[in-house]
């Protein structure tokens, strides 16, 4: 859901960057300390002249737009704007609009849905909720209301477990592991999950996987095989202790 008055941003906030971004200053990477975007960073990458000024700092005002690309052409924008102190605190005062080229505001920091997990859009429709990661081709219609032509459907497999409508399993099982807290990387239809502020995330993002792990085969959504530094960080992924 989002309200009227973020409804109004977003679509303020398009017009005024869709005849700009395109001759701000492009960058050969993502800046360093910009939020990873939920959509990634796959893409052109620019930046206003706020920004641009000191991208190690990114001062309030700076704005980060990754022009997204299929075959070549542009099919989502994601936003990042650093508006001002007090924001987004969670997000170091960085709010994240994605658009799609249309300028359909497809999510944003300001929304809120129960079932809202990072890189997906969700719809609850007639009851069953449908999932789409958002660099799906069918997002716009899912956005109207509409989930694709073709396919699967999961009885009971979401959250509160409602029936769950997506592109593919794949996709379903993604869904289901994208819980906020954790770090998920997939391996051989294996899950591993990592707390994402403990010692054993730092490692993976730095030296990769760990020798040291336990293994709980089809624990996880979907009968999903689960690896994890430890068989704590597994109960608390799979809401098994309240530690």
């Amino acid at each position: 859901m989002r309200s009227a008055d973020h409804q109004k941003f977003t679509e303020d906030f398009w017009t005024y960057l869709q005849d700009k971004y395109g001759d701000w200053k492009q960058l050969e990477a993502f800046p360093e300390h910009a939020p990873m975007p939920e959509a990634g960073t796959e893409g052109t990458i620019y930046v206003n002249d706020v920004a641009a000024n000191d991208v190690a700092k990114l001062d309030f005002g700076s704005i980060v737009v990754v022009e997204h690309q299929r075959d070549g052409k542009p099919y989502a924008l994601t936003a990042l704007f650093r508006a001002r102190p007090g924001v987004n605190a969670k997000n170091d005062d960085w709010y994240e609009l994605y658009y799609l080229t249309d300028g359909t505001a497809v999510k944003s920091s300001a929304d809120h849905s129960t079932y809202n997990r990072r890189g997906f859009l969700t719809k609850v429709i007639d009851g069953r909720l449908w999932v789409l990661p958002l660099d799906s081709p069918s997002l716009a219609a899912l956005v109207e209301g509409e989930g694709p032509e073709k396919h699967v459907t999961l009885p009971g497999a979401g959250p509160d477990r409602k029936t769950l409508k997506t592109d593919s399993r794949d996709t379903a099982i993604h869904y289901l592991f994208a819980k906020p807290g954790y770090l998920t990387y997939f391996e051989d239809g294996r899950a591993w999950v990592f707390a994402k502020k403990s010692d054993a995330a730092v490692h993976f993002r730095k030296d990769g996987l760990p020798e040291k792990h336990v293994t709980r085969i089809g624990a996880g959504p979907m009968r999903t095989t689960i690896k994890a530094p430890d068989s704590e960080t597994i109960d608390m992924f799979l809401g098994k202790t309240d530690k």
